[in-house]
Protein backbone atom coordinates (compact mmCIF):
# COMPACT_ATOMS: atom_id res chain seq x y z
CA UNK A 1 0.00 0.00 0.00
CA UNK A 2 1.32 3.37 -0.95
CA UNK A 3 0.57 5.82 2.38
CA UNK A 4 3.42 8.37 0.56
CA UNK A 5 5.34 10.13 -1.87
CA UNK A 6 6.81 7.83 -4.61
CA UNK A 7 10.09 8.25 -5.69
CA UNK A 8 10.89 4.60 -6.82
CA UNK A 9 8.78 4.27 -9.88
CA UNK A 10 8.56 0.31 -9.33
CA UNK A 11 6.34 0.70 -6.13
CA UNK A 12 3.30 2.05 -8.94
CA UNK A 13 3.30 -1.25 -11.03
CA UNK A 14 3.70 -3.69 -7.73
CA UNK A 15 0.75 -1.50 -6.20
CA UNK A 16 -1.57 -1.41 -9.51
CA UNK A 17 -1.27 2.59 -9.94
CA UNK A 18 -0.60 5.50 -11.09
CA UNK A 19 -0.12 8.98 -10.38
CA UNK A 20 -2.39 11.52 -10.22
CA UNK A 21 0.60 14.33 -9.04
CA UNK A 22 3.46 14.72 -11.19
CA UNK A 23 6.38 16.24 -8.71
CA UNK A 24 9.03 17.11 -10.20
CA UNK A 25 11.81 18.74 -8.10
CA UNK A 26 15.44 19.53 -6.20
CA UNK A 27 16.52 18.67 -3.12
CA UNK A 28 13.13 20.43 -1.27
CA UNK A 29 11.55 17.11 -2.88
CA UNK A 30 14.05 14.75 -1.92
CA UNK A 31 15.09 15.69 1.35
CA UNK A 32 15.94 12.79 3.79
CA UNK A 33 13.70 12.83 6.88
CA UNK A 34 11.40 15.13 5.66
CA UNK A 35 10.87 17.30 2.56
CA UNK A 36 8.07 19.57 1.03
CA UNK A 37 6.26 16.28 -1.05
CA UNK A 38 5.57 14.91 2.41
CA UNK A 39 3.28 17.66 3.74
CA UNK A 40 1.66 18.27 0.04
CA UNK A 41 1.06 14.34 -0.45
CA UNK A 42 -0.72 14.89 3.28
CA UNK A 43 -2.46 17.91 2.20
CA UNK A 44 -3.81 16.46 -0.63
CA UNK A 45 -4.99 12.79 0.93
CA UNK A 46 -6.76 14.30 3.72
CA UNK A 47 -10.54 13.81 1.82
CA UNK A 48 -9.14 13.04 -1.84
CA UNK A 49 -7.44 9.60 -3.07
CA UNK A 50 -4.32 10.69 -4.72
CA UNK A 51 -0.39 9.48 -5.71
CA UNK A 52 2.70 11.65 -6.06
CA UNK A 53 5.50 10.27 -8.20
CA UNK A 54 8.06 12.37 -7.39
CA UNK A 55 11.14 13.27 -10.02
CA UNK A 56 14.10 15.38 -10.20
CA UNK A 57 17.01 14.39 -8.10
CA UNK A 58 19.13 16.67 -4.97
CA UNK A 59 20.69 19.46 -6.43
CA UNK A 60 18.66 19.67 -9.43
CA UNK A 61 18.83 23.05 -10.67
CA UNK A 62 15.57 24.63 -13.00
CA UNK A 63 17.47 24.47 -16.22
CA UNK A 64 17.75 20.69 -16.04
CA UNK A 65 13.96 20.72 -16.47
CA UNK A 66 14.38 22.31 -20.07
CA UNK A 67 16.85 20.03 -21.42
CA UNK A 68 18.56 17.21 -20.95
CA UNK A 69 18.30 13.90 -18.85
CA UNK A 70 15.06 15.14 -16.75
CA UNK A 71 13.41 17.21 -19.49
CA UNK A 72 13.64 13.50 -21.32
CA UNK A 73 11.72 12.51 -18.49
CA UNK A 74 9.24 14.83 -17.84
CA UNK A 75 8.42 14.36 -21.21
CA UNK A 76 7.86 10.52 -21.03
CA UNK A 77 5.84 11.03 -17.57
CA UNK A 78 3.63 13.77 -18.98
CA UNK A 79 3.03 11.70 -22.52
CA UNK A 80 -0.66 9.79 -22.75
CA UNK A 81 0.87 6.47 -24.24
CA UNK A 82 4.12 5.81 -22.51
CA UNK A 83 3.78 8.00 -19.21
CA UNK A 84 0.64 9.16 -16.73
CA UNK A 85 -0.94 11.91 -19.00
CA UNK A 86 -3.98 10.16 -18.95
CA UNK A 87 -3.91 10.24 -15.41
CA UNK A 88 -2.05 13.48 -14.20
CA UNK A 89 -4.18 15.98 -12.47
CA UNK A 90 -1.75 18.44 -11.67
CA UNK A 91 2.36 19.10 -12.01
CA UNK A 92 4.19 20.34 -8.63
CA UNK A 93 7.64 22.30 -9.90
CA UNK A 94 10.58 23.08 -7.25
CA UNK A 95 13.45 24.74 -8.65
CA UNK A 96 15.44 27.77 -8.24
CA UNK A 97 17.30 27.54 -5.07
CA UNK A 98 20.31 25.27 -6.38
CA UNK A 99 20.54 27.89 -9.41
CA UNK A 100 21.15 30.56 -7.04
CA UNK A 101 22.57 29.40 -4.22
CA UNK A 102 26.43 27.81 -3.89
CA UNK A 103 30.02 28.58 -3.70
CA UNK A 104 30.26 28.87 -7.69
CA UNK A 105 27.03 30.36 -8.44
CA UNK A 106 25.94 32.72 -5.31
CA UNK A 107 29.21 34.80 -6.61
CA UNK A 108 28.02 35.01 -10.11
CA UNK A 109 25.37 37.40 -8.71
CA UNK A 110 27.80 39.29 -6.59
CA UNK A 111 30.67 42.06 -7.07
CA UNK A 112 34.01 40.84 -6.43
CA UNK A 113 34.98 43.06 -3.55
CA UNK A 114 31.54 43.84 -1.71
CA UNK A 115 33.81 45.46 1.52
CA UNK A 116 32.72 49.12 0.52
CA UNK A 117 28.65 48.53 -0.03
CA UNK A 118 26.41 49.40 2.07
CA UNK A 119 23.26 48.03 1.21
CA UNK A 120 22.70 44.41 0.01
CA UNK A 121 21.16 46.33 -3.88
CA UNK A 122 25.43 47.96 -3.60
CA UNK A 123 26.70 43.79 -3.75
CA UNK A 124 24.78 43.05 -7.08
CA UNK A 125 26.96 42.73 -10.34
CA UNK A 126 24.83 44.80 -12.68
CA UNK A 127 22.15 43.01 -14.43
CA UNK A 128 21.91 40.23 -11.41
CA UNK A 129 19.77 38.71 -10.17
CA UNK A 130 17.51 39.36 -12.99
CA UNK A 131 19.61 37.83 -15.63
CA UNK A 132 19.83 34.68 -14.21
CA UNK A 133 15.72 34.37 -12.78
CA UNK A 134 15.14 35.35 -16.34
CA UNK A 135 16.68 32.04 -16.82
CA UNK A 136 15.10 30.02 -14.39
CA UNK A 137 11.94 31.66 -15.61
CA UNK A 138 12.08 30.51 -18.68
CA UNK A 139 12.91 26.73 -17.89
CA UNK A 140 9.59 26.83 -15.37
CA UNK A 141 7.82 27.92 -18.46
CA UNK A 142 9.40 25.53 -20.78
CA UNK A 143 7.75 22.60 -18.33
CA UNK A 144 4.34 24.75 -18.10
CA UNK A 145 4.24 24.86 -22.42
CA UNK A 146 5.05 21.13 -22.01
CA UNK A 147 2.42 20.28 -19.67
CA UNK A 148 -0.48 22.71 -22.09
CA UNK A 149 0.69 20.93 -24.85
CA UNK A 150 0.34 16.98 -23.57
CA UNK A 151 -2.52 17.53 -20.82
CA UNK A 152 -4.03 21.02 -21.28
CA UNK A 153 -6.02 22.69 -18.75
CA UNK A 154 -3.99 20.70 -15.99
CA UNK A 155 -2.31 22.97 -13.53
CA UNK A 156 1.12 23.90 -12.65
CA UNK A 157 2.09 25.11 -9.06
CA UNK A 158 5.62 26.57 -7.87
CA UNK A 159 6.97 27.84 -4.76
CA UNK A 160 9.10 30.60 -3.71
CA UNK A 161 11.44 30.55 -1.18
CA UNK A 162 11.28 31.98 2.71
CA UNK A 163 14.11 33.65 3.88
CA UNK A 164 17.00 31.28 4.17
CA UNK A 165 19.67 31.76 7.18
CA UNK A 166 23.29 32.07 6.19
CA UNK A 167 24.80 31.04 8.80
CA UNK A 168 27.37 28.47 7.42
CA UNK A 169 25.22 25.45 8.77
CA UNK A 170 25.52 22.16 5.81
CA UNK A 171 24.56 18.61 5.69
CA UNK A 172 26.77 15.49 6.10
CA UNK A 173 29.79 17.46 4.22
CA UNK A 174 27.49 19.38 2.20
CA UNK A 175 27.39 23.13 1.96
CA UNK A 176 28.63 26.64 1.49
CA UNK A 177 25.86 27.62 -0.32
CA UNK A 178 25.43 30.99 1.20
CA UNK A 179 27.51 32.01 4.11
CA UNK A 180 30.78 31.00 2.43
CA UNK A 181 30.57 32.24 -0.92
CA UNK A 182 29.25 35.94 0.65
CA UNK A 183 32.38 36.09 2.89
CA UNK A 184 34.18 35.40 -0.44
CA UNK A 185 32.92 38.36 -2.09
CA UNK A 186 33.94 40.30 1.04
CA UNK A 187 30.30 40.88 2.04
CA UNK A 188 30.14 42.50 5.62
CA UNK A 189 28.31 39.91 7.76
CA UNK A 190 25.85 42.49 8.96
CA UNK A 191 24.73 42.44 5.53
CA UNK A 192 24.45 38.89 4.63
CA UNK A 193 20.61 38.02 5.72
CA UNK A 194 19.98 41.48 4.20
CA UNK A 195 21.00 40.16 0.54
CA UNK A 196 19.67 36.68 0.78
CA UNK A 197 16.55 38.35 1.93
CA UNK A 198 16.69 40.56 -1.47
CA UNK A 199 17.43 37.89 -3.81
CA UNK A 200 14.47 35.70 -2.56
CA UNK A 201 12.22 38.92 -2.83
CA UNK A 202 13.39 38.99 -6.15
CA UNK A 203 12.84 35.66 -7.21
CA UNK A 204 9.53 36.15 -6.10
CA UNK A 205 8.75 38.91 -8.32
CA UNK A 206 10.19 37.06 -11.43
CA UNK A 207 8.01 34.11 -10.43
CA UNK A 208 4.88 36.14 -10.16
CA UNK A 209 5.69 37.97 -13.51
CA UNK A 210 6.02 34.30 -14.86
CA UNK A 211 2.78 33.18 -13.57
CA UNK A 212 1.13 36.32 -15.68
CA UNK A 213 2.08 34.29 -18.60
CA UNK A 214 0.46 31.24 -18.24
CA UNK A 215 -3.06 30.90 -16.90
CA UNK A 216 -2.39 27.60 -16.10
CA UNK A 217 0.61 28.19 -13.56
CA UNK A 218 -0.28 28.97 -9.72
CA UNK A 219 2.66 30.74 -7.25
CA UNK A 220 3.06 29.67 -3.89
CA UNK A 221 4.61 32.14 -1.52
CA UNK A 222 5.89 30.84 1.66
CA UNK A 223 7.91 33.81 2.69
CA UNK A 224 7.76 34.72 6.39
CA UNK A 225 6.41 31.57 7.27
CA UNK A 226 9.72 30.00 8.95
CA UNK A 227 11.77 31.56 12.08
CA UNK A 228 15.25 30.98 12.47
CA UNK A 229 14.99 27.75 14.27
CA UNK A 230 12.86 26.07 11.45
CA UNK A 231 16.04 26.20 9.00
CA UNK A 232 18.28 22.64 9.73
CA UNK A 233 21.11 24.49 7.78
CA UNK A 234 21.29 27.20 5.00
CA UNK A 235 19.58 25.64 2.27
CA UNK A 236 16.66 23.34 3.61
CA UNK A 237 14.22 23.65 6.74
CA UNK A 238 13.38 21.18 9.37
CA UNK A 239 10.78 18.51 9.62
CA UNK A 240 8.61 21.34 11.37
CA UNK A 241 9.40 23.88 8.93
CA UNK A 242 8.83 21.39 6.10
CA UNK A 243 5.12 20.89 7.54
CA UNK A 244 4.77 24.70 8.00
CA UNK A 245 5.84 25.21 4.61
CA UNK A 246 3.85 22.67 3.33
CA UNK A 247 0.55 24.06 4.80
CA UNK A 248 0.99 27.51 2.54
CA UNK A 249 -0.09 25.40 -0.30
CA UNK A 250 -3.46 24.42 0.94
CA UNK A 251 -5.55 27.27 -0.20
CA UNK A 252 -4.65 27.15 -3.78
CA UNK A 253 -4.28 22.91 -3.62
CA UNK A 254 -8.02 23.47 -2.44
CA UNK A 255 -9.19 26.06 -5.05
CA UNK A 256 -8.09 23.22 -7.61
CA UNK A 257 -10.16 20.68 -6.44
CA UNK A 258 -7.25 18.56 -5.56
CA UNK A 259 -7.41 18.69 -1.59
Amino acid sequence: MINGPVWDETLLARNGVFPSILAIGDSWFWYPENNLAIPLHRILNRQHSHVMLVRGHNGAEAIEYAAGPVRAQIERDLDSKTGYGRTLKAVFLSGGGNDLAGKEDLPALLLPDCSAASSPVACLRGGQPEELFHTVSQALLSVVDLVEKKIPGTPVFIHGYDYACPNGKGFFGLGQWLQYPLDQCQVARSLHQQVVNELIDRFRAVLEETCAQAPTLHLVDGRNTLGRDDWANELHPTVAGFNRLGACWTPALEAAGLA
